[in-house]
């Protein structure tokens, strides 16, 4: 997601998540919940929970299962040690620098480790005043860390998640915040290589290219970006309790992945439609505005700093044309890997954020050079496909009405404008980009914010099938929030969810994050097509019918999700191309995280015991 600071400067007065309120349920007597279609499995509830930009070794790094199962994780392969100092394997984890290259290239060749890693950035981070502070060196952190993974709770303490999370106690965790790294697509390819089999170039990209040159502030002189992306939080050491009590007392995953290589808008939209956003003109594709297009050739005279890249530029690419900058190195590993690119014809694809094409009344945005806005898309989502099966649904949004930010403006002294643009996620709520959703009232109606999700658990009318994403300040996005707060609101939900004993039997709830951030991760990344996989991020199982303390390696990634919807509720796959036409992984005995059958995503059972 983008800083506050630069959605404020754009006035796009539409961003996410909780930060006031309880999600908790009333006392009893409750009544009974409503009954969904029939399902395929027990569960008749799925809630789908996603906070934001964590990477799994930047939550798990230090995870023992007490079950005693297996874990991929930076202590079970020795590049850390129980104490988050670096372990027997470290170098496995060691930053290089790169040699450039004039244009963009997966083939770097390396010149060296870094000695030490560049300090910290306060990139994107606010005070507990919510003001942006200047992205200068952080100077909690020493000049000398290690050119690895470090903890960052060794120098910035982890705050206490509250239940429920309150306005006030979100600003005070904000003095624990720390700097965001980069986290946008043509970055992503390069800081993995694809496949993640040499991570070694995580803070290069990071520090050379940043968050893209047409941003505001932005330039080769200072990317504004240090060593961020090798922090990590630290469970053995107490860091994120009740998501490690999470873990132990029910299912998470080891091998699931962000969708989509880059940020929250083009992950967001995968979640909902299993595809990448198109730039058209009713239906039919379209060329975007020039200064709309990806560049990530390096400026002249920089060693990496892309010509046209950053939310106000660079956002789509005809990644079915080679010539274009950026698109053949990709498309090299893919026929390496025999892999099909899913880049059809003189079409260009969105890879990072963008607003959706509609207001949330639904009233169409203007396009245009300077409008950084993408049109209404036709892709068919799961939203209608659920409708269409007679199957209830919702997507609940933060930040969405006014409702939700009461508290925000009472507080802040703030307008509704300004209170939404500081905790609605306007490129996490994708289903208002699509046409289908947005013309017809019966589907529109059916995106609300937090306030309506408190009543449908306390009442027990949940539908079946229910998107929860948190106001911005409670998201997990680092800079304007911490773990702690998505953790405090993790709790909240669980907690109102368990609390009605009848919806909890036949529930499950599934946490995520939309993509890593831009932190490290040491997993393997399948390559599915030109867009992806991106690294893995947490996923977390919380069910009666969860497999208890297991680790499931089964690759998945969102599609996984909608995968299993569609199983559950006897749906088709969403379109011929979407990845939900994908086949279950048949996994590798010598390698349990590599499909044999590749490209393959799960559809999530294996972490159920039904």
């Amino acid at each position: 997601m983008l800083t506050l600071r630069r959605r404020w400067a754009r006035g796009l007065a539409t961003l996410a998540v909780v930060a006031s309120g309880c999600v908790c349920a009333a006392q009893p007597p409750r009544p009974a919940p409503t009954r969904s279609a029939a399902t395929a499995t027990p569960i008749e509830h799925l809630i789908v929970i996603v906070g934001e930009n964590q990477t799994f070794d930047g939550l798990f790094a230090t995870y023992v299962p007490k079950s005693g199962a297996k874990v991929r994780n930076l202590l079970s392969q020795g590049i850390v040690n129980a104490n988050g100092s670096p372990g027997p394997y470290y170098a496995l984890a060691v930053q290089q620098r790169a040699q450039p290259a004039p244009y963009y290239s997966l083939q770097l060749a390396r010149k060296g480790a870094y000695e030490h890693l560049p300090q910290p950035r306060l990139a994107g981070v606010i005070d507990p005043q919510l003001r942006d502070l200047k992205p200068m060196g952080d100077t909690r952190f020493p000049e000398d860390l290690p050119p690895g993974p470090f903890q960052i709770t060794r120098y910035v303490p982890y705050a206490k998640a509250t239940v429920p999370p309150t306005l006030a106690s979100t600003m005070t965790a904000l003095s624990t915040s720390t700097g965001d790294p980069p986290h946008r697509f043509f970055q992503m390819w390069q800081q993995t290589g694809g496949d993640n089999a040499q991570p070694d170039l995580y803070v290069w990209v990071a520090e050379k290219a940043g968050i893209g040159g047409d941003n505001d502030g932005m330039s080769p002189q200072d990317p504004q970006q240090g060593g961020e992306p090798m922090g990590f939080m630290n469970m053995q050491a107490g860091d994120a309790a009740y998501l490690r009590a999470l873990a132990d007392r029910y299912a998470i995953s080891d091998n699931y992945h962000q969708s989509i290589m880059g940020g929250t808008g083009a992950n967001f939209y995968a979640l909902s439609t299993a595809d990448a956003a198109v730039y058209n003109s009713d239906g039919v594709p379209a060329v975007p505005p020039e200064s709309q297009i990806e560049n990530p050739d390096p400026m002249p005279g920089t060693e990496n700093f892309y010509q046209r890249d950053g939310f106000q530029g660079g956002s789509y690419v005809n990644c079915s044309d080679a010539a274009q900058p950026g698109v053949a190195p990709i498309l090299q590993v893919l026929a390496a890997k025999g892999v099909p690119s899913r880049c059809d014809a003189d079409t260009y694809y969105l890879v990072n954020n963008c607003a959706a094409g509609y207001d949330l009344d639904g009233h169409l945005q203007p396009l245009g050079p300077d409008n950084f806005v993408y049109p209404p898309q036709y892709q068919p989502t799961i939203g209608a496909a659920l409708s269409a099966r007679g199957v209830s649904w919702k997507w609940y949004t933060g930040g969405r009405d006014a409702e939700d930010l009461a508290v925000d403006m009472k507080t802040l002294r703030l307008s509704f404008a300004a209170a939404q643009g500081k905790q609605y996620n306007f490129t996490g709520d994708p289903l208002v980009a699509s046409k289908a959703v947005m013309t017809r009232p019966e589907l529109r109606s059916r995106l609300q914010g937090l306030a309506a999700l408190r009543r449908a658990i306390a009442s027990g009318h949940l539908p079946a099938v229910t998107f929860v994403v948190p106001k911005g300040l409670d998201s997990g996005h680092p800079g304007y929030s911490i773990v702690a707060s998505y953790e405090g609101f993790l709790r909240d939900v669980v907690g109102a969810v368990q609390a009605n004993k009848s919806l909890w039997a036949h529930t499950a709830i599934i946490a995520t994050t939309d993509e890593g951030g831009g932190f490290f991760d040491s997993g393997y990344i399948q390559v599915v097509d030109f867009f992806g996989d991106g690294p893995r991020v947490p996923l977390w199982v919380i069910s009666p019918y969860a497999k208890r303390g297991h680790v499931d390696h089964v690759y998945h990634d969102h599609a996984s999700i909608l995968k299993f919807i569609e199983y559950n509720w006897q749906l088709t796959p969403l379109s011929p191309r979407s990845r939900d036409n994908l086949p279950n992984p048949e996994m590798n005995p010598a390698d349990p995280y590599r499909p044999l059958n590749s490209p393959a995503v799960g559809d999530l059972r294996t972490l159920f015991n039904f």
